[in-house]
């Protein structure tokens, strides 16, 4: 008999009753047997408890090992089940391919046992899933082990798992939800900082390209020799920058008056007041203008907010030009890293919100990343996050049901009083 047929896994349901625990494990220790895992949960009156044995320096035959096991269901009223840990033609992932997976939407049947479904087809085990409502809405949040993971031959682990994600962000999108996807030490490690990518998140879209084309509007005295805007695809930021030209011989105070078209994203100062009490530091960073930024910054309470600056003349007329240096998407990545170091944190400490595009250049080494309604642009972000509730991110960060509940809560009786006031 080969040594690992004496590695077993042993589950046990039933009645909860004082002992189970120290019963089922002195049996174990008694067979020479070794717990290599162990996962236990106790809840209404309910034992479960799994573990993974390790019986190769027992001398003892492998049936009489499995018998003596067995035994325990009459001396503890619970249902065992023994089996061997690893299954022939299954590709192992490496033991800490743990994930996190929540999953956030109006609620609808058949979304559990679609997502369940999935997981079933490529053997991943849920190992465990809470759930929360608030009126139509749903959240899940399912603990995911991988170490069973089915991995076709003509792929490495590493494409194995990008294909897996990508099926389930398009299955978690035909059915209209958002989908978070999460390393499970990442997801338990303390989170220090959220970072919001402004144009593509806390300022409504329709707002900003008005912005947009009312600058555009503007006469132009650009000279010949200028160099032009470059074609091809441009998030907004990115035509802001282009377009600073256009703004000379513009009185600032006069500029300023298109800020007012500005709407922020419903929700934002919400999150980033929960956030705040909840001690994470909240990075703004914006390839706008300051003179148009400054109001929701301030608002905001934002702990570092970075944009562009407008040069103006001693008259308070804009030169068309920027002050140096120039925020862009290019460089947002500089200033989040320089962020990090005088918060002395790494990456795996950051959370990072955008809406995932090349354009906007959402980094994707962070902790979590959070691509806030891409449409159809293909992402890399952890999470996708399709509508239009940014509020929706406390969901994704192991925020405890009742403390969650205690905010939201909050939230909806201060916007029921500012109606009531109306």
């Amino acid at each position: 008999m080969s040594q690992s047929e004496k590695i077993l896994s042993l589950s046990a349901i039933g009645p909860d009753s004082p002992g189970l625990v120290s019963k089922i494990t002195t049996k174990i220790f008694e067979m020479k047997g070794n717990i290599t895992d162990v996962e236990e949960n106790c809840r209404r009156g309910l034992f479960a408890i799994f573990l993974a044995v390790d019986f190769s320096a027992s001398k003892r035959p492998i049936d009489e090992i499995k018998n003596s096991m067995k035994a325990l269901e009459m001396e503890t009223g619970l249902k065992l089940i023994l089996g061997k840990c690893h299954e022939p033609g299954i590709t192992p992932a490496p033991e800490d391919e743990n994930f996190v997976v929540t999953i956030l939407g109006l609620d609808r049947p058949g979304i559990i046992a679609r997502v369940s479904t999935f997981f079933h087809n490529y053997h991943i085990n849920i190992e465990n899933c809470r759930m929360i409502a608030r009126g139509k809405f749903f959240s899940m949040e399912m603990a995911m082990n991988l170490g069973k993971m089915i991995i076709g031959q003509d792929l490495s682990h590493d494409q194995a798992m990008e294909k897996m994600t990508a099926e389930l962000k398009d299955l978690c999108a035909g059915m209209d939800q958002s989908v978070v996807i999460q390393k499970e030490n990442t997801f338990k490690r303390l989170k220090k900082i959220v970072v919001f990518d402004v144009e593509s998140t806390l300022i409504q879209g329709a707002s900003l390209r008005g912005f947009v084309e009312k600058i555009r509007g503007v006469s132009e005295p650009m000279d010949s020799d200028e160099p032009k805007p470059k074609d091809g695809p441009k998030d907004e930021a990115q035509v802001l920058i282009e377009n600073v030209p256009r703004l000379r011989g513009m009185s600032i105070n006069d500029f300023e008056k298109f800020s007012e078209t500005l709407a922020l994203t419903p929700g934002a100062l919400d999150l980033i007041q929960i956030l705040k009490s909840m001690g994470f530091k909240i990075a703004l960073l914006s390839a706008g203008f300051d003179c148009s930024m400054k109001k929701i910054f301030e608002i905001s309470g934002a702990d570092y907010a970075f944009s562009n600056t407008l040069k103006v003349d001693e008259n308070g007329i804009i030169t068309g030009e920027l002050e140096e240096p120039v925020l862009t998407s290019e460089t947002k990545n500089e200033i989040l890293e320089m962020i990090m170091n005088m918060e002395n944190i790494n990456p795996d400490q950051v959370i990072a919100v955008g809406d995932g595009s090349a354009l906007s250049r959402l980094p994707v080494d962070m902790g979590l990343t959070i691509a806030f309604k891409p449409g159809d642009t293909p992402t890399r972000a952890d999470g996708i996050f399709k509508g239009d509730q940014i509020i929706d991110i406390l969901y994704c960060l192991g925020i405890p049901k009742t403390e969650l509940d205690k905010h939201l809560t909050r939230i909806d009786q201060e916007i029921e009083n500012t109606f009531d006031a109306g």
